[in-house]
């Protein structure tokens, strides 16, 4: 990632973690974590049933664990966990829930394009909202490759180009005119909560499903779903599934 990126990723989500503007607890308390994760699953009830399908049984690492809260249930069903992030909040907020719950997990620093294991290490590895913020993601996905063992399976999260959530977007940019005064890489990231507010606002990319695809192309069976958040405790009807926010990408090495 370049530095520029990388700078503004950390600060971002070292200011924002996801999903702690949804818990009103005093941070890193069991009540914090459990508010987190009541308001996560209520916005993503999709998302704890596939983890529980996907999680492998020996060694899981996620890349970018924010806040903990999908590195809490891996580390229930996974025999040993590593998670990294660029956020040195993030990963003292994950690390701090691993040790409430009594989990051997590990969380340290690292860029999703330089993880710091070697060849083989993993049965499995997860990102969730990550990859499409990392100026080379390509790399990300090579590191990913490197660090399973043959066999080893993923699951990555990334915003969904062809979606109604995206479509709103642009409908904004041109509507407000704000392609008058700011790019569109510029506006994109105020869907990040807190970007506003930033001098230098995240990248932020979106991914059509074949796009996703090609980006892990050198995997075996690549496989991709769409989904969405739930809006007032109500999924998209199946129908309009597929334009959901989100591509889940899962394949092995």
């Amino acid at each position: 990632m370049g530095n520029e990126a990388r700078l503004a990723a950390r600060e971002q989500w070292s200011a924002n973690p996801a999903g702690t503007h949804h818990a009103v607890a005093p941070e890193g308390t069991p009540e914090f974590y459990e508010q987190m994760t009541r308001s996560r699953y209520e916005l993503q009830p999709w998302l704890p049933r596939l983890l529980r399908s996907w999680v492998p049984s020996g060694r899981v690492l996620e890349v970018g664990c924010g806040a903990g809260t999908d590195h809490a249930m891996i580390a229930a069903i996974a025999a040993e966990t590593a998670a990294v992030d660029l956020s040195p909040r993030c990963v003292r907020l994950t690390q701090t829930r691993l040790d409430l719950e009594g989990r051997p997990g590990i969380a340290q620093v690292a860029d999703a394009e330089h993880l710091p294991y070697p060849d083989a290490t993993f049965d499995g590895v997860y990102s969730f909202g990550v990859l499409h913020h990392t100026d080379h993601p390509e790399k990300a996905a090579e590191e990913i490759w490197r660090v399973l063992r043959p066999g080893g399976t993923f699951m990555v999260g990334l915003y969904h180009r062809d979606s109604l959530f995206a479509a709103e977007k642009v409908a904004k940019y041109v509507a407000t005119l704000s392609w008058r005064r700011q790019t569109w890489r510029d506006f994109l990231p105020e869907i990040e909560f807190g970007a506003v507010e930033r001098e230098q606002r995240p990248l932020v990319r979106l991914y059509s499903r074949k796009s996703a695809r090609e980006l892990f192309g050198k995997f075996h069976d690549v496989r991709t779903r769409v989904e969405h958040p739930a809006f007032r405790g109500v999924l998209l009807p199946e129908w309009l599934r597929p334009l959901g926010f989100f591509v889940m990408v899962t394949g092995r090495r």
